[in-house]
């Protein structure tokens, strides 16, 4: 391949897209950018606090998203450049095809 696609990248965020809860977190730390906190989320999306957790885990663990702590919360943020622009495509997609 003659681009500048870094397809193992692309295909490690995509697989973590793959998951219903992951995309829709995903979404929801795009329209935050400034990140968002873990109890914020919960109540946004209507998901238990563990399972929130343990996706934001996976996420963190594939380098998709970055954490901070402040105080007793943890916000997060998404961290990387190939998850932003598939998110960015797949929102385009979307509003193309409404």
């Amino acid at each position: 391949m003659s681009n500048n696609i870094d397809t193992d990248r692309a295909v490690l965020v995509l697989k973590m897209m793959a998951n219903e809860t992951r995309l829709k977190i995903l979404y929801l730390l795009k329209k935050n950018e400034d990140g968002i906190c873990v109890g914020n989320m919960e109540e946004i999306l209507n998901i238990p606090q563990s399972s929130v957790s343990q996706h934001l885990a996976h996420l963190r663990n594939s380098g998709i998203i970055s954490c901070k702590k402040d105080g007793k919360k943890v916000c997060y943020k998404i961290s990387d450049k190939t998850a932003e622009k598939i998110l960015l495509q797949l929102e385009l997609a979307d509003i193309e095809e409404g």
